[in-house]
């Protein structure tokens, strides 16, 4: 199976979706994207189906396999590119970082991340997806996040991502002085500190820029 449709189904298990629902909101019969996903007919999507179906999805063209426009990343020599990976996807103990979980290219202005302070790797930074209330009102659910994935030195207390053997999340992170543990806390005053041993989770960056819409 091809990544497009791979990516369809991901964002179809993930939102708890119906393909019967889809294909008809795309205009299409009720049977269109089960064809599409598991006969292969039509072979790749025509350029208005994909369109709508990325809109409804919330996701780009190019995620369903249609080409890079410069309206849509508009990258130049000038750009550094950092990828989002799919939160989603990873379980505890699971590797973030895999080809399957990559889902759009951002490009930064060089420039930008320079002046900001931000290394211009794109190896060491990650965009992630915030996921739930915890970090409410610092962050949304909705809200994407900038990691760092080179900075994992909790002795200095910041807000980072962790996984915490159930799966990823945000958290400010405070080292206990005097304790081989950790201070895991929400920004939400209806969530619970949490004291855990340091090899309870694992660190995986410290979020260092956010992206939200007003």
């Amino acid at each position: 199976m091809d990544e497009p449709r791979k990516r369809i189904l991901r964002e179809i298990k993930s939102r708890d979706l119906e393909l019967k629902a889809l294909s008809l909101a795309m205009g299409r019969n009720a049977a269109y994207l089960q064809q599409f996903l598991h006969r292969g007919t039509p072979a790749v999507l025509k350029e208005q189906d994909r369109e709508k179906l990325a809109e409804l999805l919330g996701i780009t063209e190019v995620d369903l396999g249609g080409p890079i426009r410069d309206n849509v990343f508009p990258i130049s020599a000038t750009a550094c590119v950092i990828h989002e990976y799919d939160v989603r996807q990873v379980v505890g103990g699971t590797d973030l970082f895999t080809p399957e979980n990559r889902l759009r290219p951002w490009p930064f202005n060089a420039g930008y991340l320079r002046d900001a302070g931000i290394s211009a790797e794109p190896d060491r930074m990650t965009i992630i997806e915030v996921r739930g209330d915890g970090m409410s009102p610092t962050l949304g659910s909705g809200d994407r996040v900038m990691v760092d994935t080179y900075d994992k030195a909790v002795s200095q207390p910041g807000v980072f991502a962790i996984d915490d053997g159930s799966g990823l999340s945000i958290k400010r992170v405070e080292k206990v002085p005097g304790k081989a543990s950790l201070l895991l806390i929400p920004d939400n005053d209806r969530h619970s500190t949490h004291e855990v041993g340091e090899g309870v989770v694992t660190i995986i960056g410290r979020i260092i820029w956010a992206a939200r819409r007003m």
